[in-house]
């Protein structure tokens, strides 16, 4: 069972320096990818997992574990989860963002902090357009890719 993130927690999703354009995040950050069946949400990781931690160490200790290929002008999309959930609400009612920690795994170390949005919708383009960009009206700040 993934439990369901507090709405008063955060989360950080990578996004690659192509889906930035003047300090804004592509939509396409958060839609589910198109060819992908097997894809259940979109990856994310959850700040408050390192709760004693410094909002710069909680960076990281994320950034230490990815198993993205983090660039320097890429960045760190901040995002409140009760907000996130009020914005989509009245559009769509099953969005949920779950803990789903991974296991290391061949070179790649543990990420505890690993969570997903699920529950977008997959099916209508138009509506995956309008919750990712209500999603996207939601990112509350940009952190560097790598630290400088």
């Amino acid at each position: 069972m993934n439990n369901d993130l507090p709405e008063s927690d955060h989360i950080v999703r990578y996004v690659k320096p192509s889906n930035l354009e003047l300090g804004r995040v592509s939509i396409s950050e958060f839609k589910l990818r198109e060819g992908r069946e097997d894809e259940r949400g979109v990856s994310v990781n959850w700040l408050e997992y390192y709760n004693n931690f410094s909002k710069e160490e909680q960076l990281a200790e994320i950034r230490r574990v990815s198993r993205l290929k983090l660039r320097k002008n890429g960045r760190f999309a901040e995002l409140n989860v009760g907000e996130i959930k009020r914005l989509v609400s009245k559009e769509l009612r099953d969005l949920r963002i779950i803990h789903t920690p991974l296991d290391a795994e061949g070179h790649f170390l543990a990420d505890p902090s690993h969570s997903e949005i699920v529950g977008l919708p997959s099916e209508n383009p138009e509506k995956s357009d309008l919750i990712a960009q209500m999603i996207v009206e939601s990112v509350s700040c940009l952190h560097p890719g790598v630290a400088e």
